[in-house]
């Protein structure tokens, strides 16, 4: 994917800042799963502890990029934040819907199975979107106080 954004030399050391806190979270969640493993404590369902680490790293990088109003792909980002978030409401119903069906529990000893696992991704997934608009909408209502 072609970059076409016109990013300024703070927007880019910001967006470096990012990606630098996205990478200590990722070690971070990395080390503590290491540790939890040794112990023979089990906290998601097969890779989902895997999958859920990679996901919260790309919640909080997004969340900052659309607070920060830093897109590292310029106005093309708009489509992913609501692309994803309408895959995360796909996502989270399905799983709330076999949660409240009893085919599956939230959790089994203290460990996420596979549709626990899924809600919480689905949830990343909408509050990624929840933090987009709501900040477009804290924008809106600043410029029209502005122009007031």
């Amino acid at each position: 994917m072609k970059c076409n954004s016109q990013l300024d030399e703070r927007q880019l050391l910001q967006r470096g800042n990012v990606f630098q806190h996205g990478l200590i979270l990722f070690f971070a969640l990395l080390l503590t799963n290491a540790f939890l493993k040794e112990e023979e404590i089990v906290w998601a369902a097969g890779m989902w502890e895997n999958i859920l680490i990679v996901w919260a790293v790309i919640a909080l990088c997004l969340g900052e990029f659309a607070v920060r109003e830093i897109y590292p792909m310029g106005g093309g980002m708009n489509v992913i934040y609501i692309v994803e978030g309408i895959a995360g409401v796909f996502l989270a119903a399905v799983s709330l819907f076999e949660l409240l069906a009893g085919r599956e529990p939230f959790a089994v000893d203290r460990t996420l199975t596979e549709s626990g696992a899924r809600l919480l991704q689905g949830a990343m997934m909408v509050l990624l979107l929840l933090v987009f608009v709501g900040k477009k909408v804290s924008d809106r209502g600043r410029r029209d106080e502005d122009e007031a």
